[in-house]
Order: C-alpha cells, then sequence, then structure tokens
C-alpha cells in the first residue's frame, strides 16, 4: 500500500495551477474576523493592492462600529486614504461588470464609476471580459504581493457578521439601515510565494479587463500580517486551483473540478462541506459513487435550508432537491447528511450559509470562491487554494483543528466537547447526530423536497445552471418556445446576453427591464 507521505492530492497541471510555499496560513471564520483582518493588513500596505470581486461595494465597512485607527469608515474613502498617507500606494479594484439584473441592489454602475475615481492612485475597472452569460466570481485581496487573502466574501454590503449568528444583531444592517439575516462566509490568509502567486493572478486579471499593466512590487517591503490573527499552520505548501472558461485564445482552465472530483474519490473517512448551493450534478455522482461503497465515508454537507427567493428556490433549489433524491436512492448505508445552521429565534429564517470549505479527512482542505455549481466548473471564473498533510502529522492536525472550529461554531460546543464526541462516535455524522440539541444552537439535519408539478417543468441543469457559454437561441426556444422567439428575437438575445445569471433572477419580479425602461432590441451593454 502506498503511503501518504509518498501521494499528494495536489498535482499542478491537472487539479492546481501552482503549489507554493507559505509561512502562514490562517482560516479567517464569518465576515467579522475577515474584515478585521483585512483593514489592519490594508492599513500596512505600502506598494500595491490588488481587490478582486464579484461585486465590491464603496459603501461597505470592514467594522460596523467607528474605527479607532484613524481612517474613514467607508471602504472608498479608507483606500483613498492609504493612498493619500502613503505617496508610493497604487490601488487595483477590480470587480464583475455585472449583469443588469443586479443594478436594483448594487451602486448604479455610472455612478459607480465616478463615485470610485477619489484619488489618482486608485484604480477602479467592472471587468465584462468573459464570455456571454459568464460572470467574474473570484474573490480575492493582495497586498504588496506578500499577503493574500481568498475565500468566499466579497467587499460588498450585507456580508457582515460574528460566528454568533445571533437572529437579531443591531449592527447587522445595511447600508439604508435595514437588517438582514445571519450571514456564514470562511476566508483564509496566506503569505510567501503563495501570495505573491495571487498577486500575479490578480495583475494578470487587470491587464485582461484594462489592457494596461498594473504596478507589480519588485521586492518585500514591511510584513502586512495582522498581529491580531495567528496562523492556522505555518511552513506549509499552499495548492492555487482556478475555473476559467475558454476564450478564443485561452483554454478553458478546469482545475478546480478536477481537484474536487479526486478529493472526493480519495476521502477515506470523512467529507465535510459547507456551500452556499448543490446543483451539480458531477459532484452527486461522485458522492453516489462513494456512498455505495460498504465501507466508504461519511458526508456531512452544511448548506442553508432555503435559497434566497421563490424563483432562486424554484431553481437552484430544485435541482438541489433532484440530487439529493438521487443520493438517497445510492446512500443505503446513510452516510450521506444535509445540514444546516439553526439558531434559535429565527423562525423562518435561516443562516446564509455562503462559504465554500470541503476538508477531506485530516488531508486535505480547500477554501475558496468556487460553489458546487455547474457555473463554477466550467463558466465564472473562480479561485481556490487548499493545503493537505501529506503525511505530515503536523498538518494533518491543522486541518482537523480547522474542520473543529467550524464544528464547533455552528454546534456550539467546545473543543473538549467536540473531541469527546468524535472519540465516542468514531463516524462524522454520527459525532454530530450525538451533539444535536433541538432547543439550541446546532446543526438541523434536513432533506430538500420539490413537488412534482415544480420539478414536471423546470429543465434540466444545462439550462439553469450551464457549465459552459450560453446559447441564447437555445434558451429562448426552451424556455418561449420556437414561435415566441421568432416574435422578438431581439428582446430575448438582449435580455440573456446581458441579464443572465440565474441565482440573481431572486432580486427582483421585473428582471426584464434594462437600465432606460423595458427591454427593447438594445442591449444595455
Amino acid at each position: 500500500m502506498t503511503n501518504d507521505a509518498e501521494v499528494s492530492l495536489l498535482c499542478p497541471g491537472h487539479n492546481c495551477w501552482r503549489v507554493e510555499p507559505c509561512a502562514r496560513f490562517a482560516m479567517l471564520v464569518d465576515a467579522h474576523a475577515y474584515f478585521a483582518a483585512l483593514r489592519q493588513a490594508l492599513a500596512r500596505a505600502e506598494q500595491t493592492i490588488f481587490i478582486v470581486g464579484w461585486d465590491i461595494d464603496s459603501r461597505m465597512r470592514l467594522t460596523p462600529d467607528a474605527p479607532d485607527d484613524g481612517l474613514p469608515a467607508e471602504l472608498r474613502d479608507f483606500l483613498s486614504a492609504l493612498c493619500e498617507r502613503r505617496r508610493g500606494l497604487r490601488v487595483y479594484v477590480l470587480s464583475w461588470d455585472f449583469a443588469m439584473v443586479f443594478a436594483f441592489e448594487r451602486e448604479f454602475l455610472p455612478a459607480a464609476r465616478q463615485h470610485w475615481q477619489a484619488h489618482r492612485r486608485l484604480s477602479f475597472c467592472l471587468d465584462g471580459n468573459h464570455p456571454p452569460g459568464a460572470s467574474h466570481h473570484q474573490k480575492i485581496v493582495v497586498i504588496d504581493h506578500c499577503l493574500a487573502f481568498v475565500g468566499g466574501l466579497d467587499l460588498t454590503i450585507r456580508r457582515w457578521d460574528t460566528p454568533e449568528h445571533r437572529a437579531s444583531d443591531p449592527r447587522r444592517v445595511d447600508p439604508d439601515g435595514k437588517p438582514y439575516a445571519p450571514f456564514h462566509d470562511v476566508q483564509c490568509m496566506v503569505d510567501g510565494d503563495a501570495a505573491r502567486a495571487l498577486g500575479d493572478l490578480a495583475a494578470e486579471r487587470w491587464l485582461r479587463a484594462t489592457g494596461r499593466h498594473p504596478r507589480v512590487p519588485v521586492m518585500a517591503g514591511a510584513d502586512p500580517w495582522p498581529a491580531e490573527v495567528s496562523p492556522d499552520v505555518i511552513d506549509v505548501q499552499v495548492g492555487i486551483s482556478r475555473t476559467d472558461p475558454a476564450r478564443d485564445d485561452l483554454p478553458a482552465v478546469t482545475e478546480i473540478r478536477k481537484l474536487h472530483t479526486d478529493a472526493i474519490a480519495a476521502a477515506r473517512d470523512s467529507l465535510y462541506l459547507e456551500n452556499q448551493y448543490f446543483s451539480s450534478g458531477l459532484i452527486a455522482d461522485a458522492f453516489a459513487a462513494r456512498l455505495r461503497e460498504p465501507d466508504g465515508p461519511d458526508i456531512a454537507f452544511v448548506s442553508r435550508r432555503t435559497e434566497s427567493g421563490w424563483l432562486e428556490e424554484a431553481s437552484m433549489g430544485v435541482l438541489r432537491a433532484r440530487l439529493c433524491r438521487t443520493l438517497a436512492a445510492a446512500d443505503s448505508h446513510g452516510r450521506f447528511q444535509l445540514y444546516c445552521p439553526g439558531v434559535p429565534g429565527l423562525g423562518s429564517a435561516c443562516v446564509n450559509v455562503h462559504s465554500k470549505v470541503m476538508i477531506v479527512d485530516d488531508r486535505l482542505l480547500m477554501i475558496g470562491s468556487a460553489n458546487l455549481s455547474n457555473r463554477s466548473f466550467g463558466l465564472d471564473t473562480e479561485c481556490n487554494l487548499a493545503i493537505a498533510s501529506n503525511g505530515d502529522a503536523r498538518i494533518a492536525a491543522s486541518i482537523r483543528a480547522m474542520r473543529g472550529r467550524l464544528l464547533c461554531e455552528h454546534l456550539a460546543v467546545t473543543h473538549e466537547v467536540l473531541g469527546q464526541a468524535m472519540a465516542a462516535h468514531p463516524r462524522l455524522n454520527d459525532a454530530i447526530r450525538a451533539l444535536h440539541r433541538p432547543q439550541g444552537r446546532t446543526l438541523e439535519p434536513f432533506t430538500p423536497s420539490v413537488t412534482e408539478d415544480v420539478d414536471a417543468v423546470l429543465p434540466d441543469a444545462m439550462l439553469l445552471d450551464p457549465m459552459e457559454p450560453i446559447d441564447t437561441e437555445q434558451v429562448v426556444a426552451e424556455f418561449i418556445g420556437h414561435e415566441a422567439a421568432r416574435t422578438r428575437p431581439a428582446a430575448w438575445r438582449c435580455w440573456w446576453r446581458s441579464c443572465w445569471y440565474w441565482p440573481a433572477w431572486r432580486l427582483r419580479g421585473d428582471i426584464r427591464r434594462c437600465a432606460n425602461g423595458p427591454i427593447s432590441g438594445k442591449c444595455w451593454r
């Protein structure tokens, strides 16, 4: 039998882009931890800051309270003040040139462009350099090419929350003072060569989007690592995996997809996952293959109970219910369980689980931006980081401890109590069940369902959750029929090209509207 030390789950050129060393790796759970660490690190930037996101809002605050560092609270003003304070600092902010359907939730596009131009060394760009129907979904911040953050959190509104996820927290409000539901997410922080590689990735994205080469630090300055954050593991190799759709001049990059399937196939005892979505048939097939094995691993999957809005529930929710039905048929040993975080006092609301985490035994930890959806495996740009123990007991213990932190948060137990439960119940789902508390903070098992009539009328995942660029003619024919497509072809093509992002349909009922009124033959872009 091959020794763990001889086999790595990270293979450059196959399931990751590069494997680079870092001296410190930290997992930051929830935006309270991430935003605080980020603000401290940004304040120490000397040469460059790259911010790459799916949504970046100039109004967001990295701390809900008044800052105590003498710098402005709102993101744009904070970054502008940093440029004013450090004469050599350049800041590059690159946000997805979002589909018009999101305009009701974000800063309005023309105003956003002008609003960001607060300092000549603060550069803002909307990146629309992607195939039709795709989005830029990476969430990356790199400081001086020597410290980087990657995960599920964008620098935008309605993200901040604490690990307690209280049903009511007066600090959890948007810029208009409106409260929002508890929000759970995970980011990670790396330094060293891993951070420099992520800086190269961000700089390349900027070049692609703007045609201009950004400034790149040639030598390291002062260490921006925030003193308040202790690393979870030191001296570790970090795998950087990407999704990038095919372009005219570049082939598709599917490293994240391959790392997921490789890791699932390699699991021995347990797979622990947190993810916003579960709509990928590829992942469901990989799960089902392991569930059919007599000695396969437990699969514990933490997600949100309901999708955000009726239309998303009737799309991504339906896909999840279909996949869970398939897994139930394959799970003769009872080893798959879907959970949602239970918080007293939430009523019909739920914790918005937005994290994208996978932990395989004590051998692999992956954190990033990729959902378990077809889009994230082929159509959108994504970035995930992973560490593998490769037989190193020190790194294996760190991976176990990071999984323990997540479980302790959701189950509201101490590490000692969790350790006792894991010792008494070697299988992961048995341990979680033993710690379940019906009346308190806990992980609630649930099984999503879909009615037969809804299931029958919804199309398959190829249209609801595409993995490849969208064929607008096919979509129009599927949804409105060939006869209707002939009557208003220009309007529908415009809408699909400029507004497609299925999960976003939850935002408004009037999704067929463009910036200047009802949609017409003139594409908004």
